[in-house]
């Protein structure tokens, strides 16, 4: 299958520099990826190297889960690099919100007219534009398809089309961390994006619960968590109707601006 990238032109090149790294670490569990960019594992300070190297070589060097005590130091040794940041508060769920993820399903449904598909490794690249286009508009990065197509990671992408086809609303997860990781049965959560004409339904809802239950009964999954930017509202409102909390965790984007000019990788 030919490589498939989306978004702007030079998040295509992340995603394309993305891939080759992978290629070279994927057996390794200190490193991790969820189709952006390859990330480290380990959230203690002594990583930072590593984080400083993959946004040099990449554009983008990604942590999660920085505890509250050694963010300052390791944001002040990414911006020490020459490095420009970008941090999003880790929001987590379990048990509960898996449980709140079903109860959801069980009592709504999508709107007259829409149906939900699901991504797989035969997919026509037409249903892939779509999503990338539904994704862009609202400011959100597909993963690379090998990923978001559930090839290389276990991942699952749910998306509301119409009866045209069209496809209005969409989300996805992905298992990013090495099963040998002990993080390995948690997956990424997210890229909740809705067209404009259709917002307002509750399908970021919906669609956000159905991603829940099918990693979880499909791929053996037992806690998931996302990256929420301090002060979007929406996304905390949606996330808290899920079930999932906030945590004093935080996701540390590093960017090396001479390899990737934009000022974040997504929304």
């Amino acid at each position: 299958m030919p490589d498939e990238y989306f978004g702007s032109p030079s998040q295509q090149g992340l995603q394309s520099r993305a891939a080759a790294m992978w290629a070279l670490l994927h057996d390794d569990p200190a490193y991790c990826c969820h189709g952006r960019a390859v990330g480290v594992t380990d959230p203690a300070l002594e990583t930072v190297a590593q984080q400083i190297a993959l946004a040099r070589l990449q554009g983008v060097g990604a942590c999660e889960g920085v505890s509250a005590e050694e963010t300052p130091a390791r944001r002040a040794a990414l911006e020490a690099a020459g490095l420009k940041l970008d941090e999003y508060v880790s929001w987590r769920g379990g048990v509960e919100a898996i449980r709140t993820a079903r109860e959801v399903l069980a009592s709504r449904s999508l709107p007259a007219g829409l149906t939900v598909g699901q991504v797989d490794a035969d997919t026509p690249a037409e249903v892939m534009a779509q999503l990338d286009r539904v994704t862009a508009s609202c400011e959100v990065l597909l993963p690379m398809g090998q990923f978001l197509r559930g090839i290389v990671r276990p991942a699952v992408c749910v998306y509301a089309q119409t009866e045209d086809g069209e496809v209005v609303a969409t989300s996805a997860a992905v298992a990013q961390f090495h099963p040998a990781s002990n993080r390995g049965r948690e997956f990424w959560w997210g890229m909740l994006a809705t067209d404009d004409r259709c917002r307002g339904q509750g399908l970021a809802l919906l669609l956000g619960a159905e991603l829940m239950v099918r990693m979880v009964d499909g791929h053996d999954m037992t806690g998931f968590f996302t990256g929420i930017r301090a002060g979007n509202a929406p996304s905390e409102r949606l996330c808290s109707k899920l079930g999932l909390e906030a945590t004093d965790r935080t996701i540390l984007i590093s960017i090396a601006p001479e390899v990737f000019a934009e000022a974040n990788v997504t929304k």
